[in-house]
């Protein structure tokens, strides 16, 4: 069975939170398919509902644990992860500017301010065991 797991900066306000965690869930999806269905889940009254196929917890962290995470797993083939950060945050609707920022910046440049990854469960709740629930 699968696990994602977004970690998210604590400082982050709640409307940030909802965005980032977005935005993160919509790369993951991109990067894993088969973390939701291909087929619609329709209800009786013809209603369509979300097909997430795994579970996901979403959990707070210091920047810094946020970019430790991210770089321990560059060479991890168990997971696929990808980040947000500040810089990304500034730069709305102006991807070309945003590629070019973050391809020319070290990670902690560009101020992660949230994680999101998927693998198989055992795995994910082992990356991610010193981070806490977000409430």
């Amino acid at each position: 069975m699968k696990r994602n797991a977004i970690i998210l900066d604590r400082n982050l306000s709640i409307g940030q939170v909802g965005n980032v965690a977005a935005i993160l869930m919509g790369q993951i999806s991109k990067l894993d398919p088969a973390v939701f269905s291909e087929q619609p889940v329709i209800d009786q009254d013809q209603v369509l509902h979300a097909g997430i196929k795994y579970s996901t917890v979403v959990l707070k962290g210091g920047k810094g644990q946020i970019a430790n995470l991210a770089k321990s797993l560059t060479a991890n083939d168990q997971v696929v992860s990808v980040v947000f950060t500040a810089t990304s945050q500034s730069l709305n609707n102006q991807f070309e500017e945003y590629a070019a920022k973050i391809s020319s910046s070290k990670l902690e440049e560009t101020d992660p301010v949230g994680i999101a990854i998927s693998g198989e469960d055992t795995v994910v709740r082992n990356l991610t065991k010193k981070f806490s629930l977000l409430k």
